[in-house]
């Protein structure tokens, strides 16, 4: 489930010390790498329902069963705009080559040009050199769909 994946990369990102187990502190930090966004009461009440061990750290398992109920509920076509709009970060409209560049060195990614250009094909279904809104879409759905 791409849910799951998403899930145990956001907790691995808080446990730095691999304890299997994070902070309440670094829970918030957790669920905002998940794009979550909740009002202070939703997170306060989230929290306090998360069982934790005798230092009030969460475990992994506990974080990953609450979190599966949480993301659910999130709008799957609002998350794909929002990662368009920060992929296409000079507000074009479109994503180009530039933009993909610039998110490979951000993330520490090692894509050679060659490989950005046939990500760029493989998007873009009009042909102008760029993946637009839709395009983008309708691979990431695709993506979502083999995973």
């Amino acid at each position: 489930m791409l849910y799951d994946i998403e899930i145990n990369e956001a907790f691995d990102l808080m446990d730095t010390n691999r304890q299997m187990a994070i902070s309440t502190r670094d829970f918030k930090f957790a669920i905002k790498a998940l794009g979550l966004e909740l009002p202070r009461d939703r997170y306060i009440q989230l929290l306090s329902r998360m069982e934790k061990d005798q230092k009030g750290f969460i475990k992994k398992n506990v974080f990953i069963e609450e979190m599966r109920k949480v993301l659910p509920k999130r709008d799957v076509k609002t998350d794909m705009i929002k990662a368009f709009q920060l992929i296409d970060e000079d507000d074009t409209g479109k994503i180009d080559f530039k933009n993909l560049k610039n998110v490979a060195e951000i993330l520490g990614e090692r894509v050679s040009d060659e490989e950005i250009i046939n990500m760029l094909n493989a998007a873009d279904e009009d042909g102008d050199g760029q993946v637009n809104l839709t395009e983008f879409m309708r691979i990431i759905d695709k993506a979502r769909k083999l995973i």
